[in-house]
């Protein structure tokens, strides 16, 4: 048999051409398109903008994002302990409370008691406070700030 081609065939190997660079340049060249078809290459500038501008957000919303939720875990983490605490000295107070009351002498002679037992009476008005209530806001107002002790010093 005759080979008809000017390359040698290999045995498993695909047989590769090369093109020359003057069809390539032609083929594929940027300033022929933008020559030949003036409103498909600006069409094609106006998008690869818009796909990186849009790429660049995504990259920037994302790292907001992620950066925002760190913050929220850090601060979520704070609260979870700041709860630990605050239950601990509840805790912790309740605890010393009842020591007190077992070791205390006064707790002894205090009776339980019910709300049916307890008995509310009205407070009395005494003459000084029937004044009180006669007088203006103002003139009120004056007396109970100069009746505070005026402390010495800073």
């Amino acid at each position: 048999m005759v080979s008809r081609t000017l390359y040698k065939k290999k045995v498993g190997q695909f047989q590769k051409k090369k093109l020359p660079r003057s069809v390539l340049n032609s083929v594929f060249s940027s300033k022929q398109v933008q020559r030949r078809f003036p409103i498909q290459a600006a069409f094609h500038i106006i998008l690869d903008g818009a796909l990186l501008g849009i790429l660049t957000t995504v990259a920037i919303m994302s790292s907001v994002a992620l950066h925002s939720q760190y913050l929220w875990t850090k601060s979520f983490n704070k609260l979870e302990i700041t709860r630990d605490l605050n239950r601990r000295i509840l805790e912790s107070t309740s605890i010393l409370e009842s020591y007190l009351l077992k070791n205390q002498k006064l707790s002894r002679k205090f009776v339980p008691t019910k709300a049916e037992d307890l008995i509310y009476i009205d407070r009395p008005i005494s003459v000084k406070n029937r004044r009180l209530v006669n007088k203006t806001y103002e003139s009120q107002l004056m007396e109970k700030l100069s009746s505070f002790p005026i402390k010495p010093g800073y």
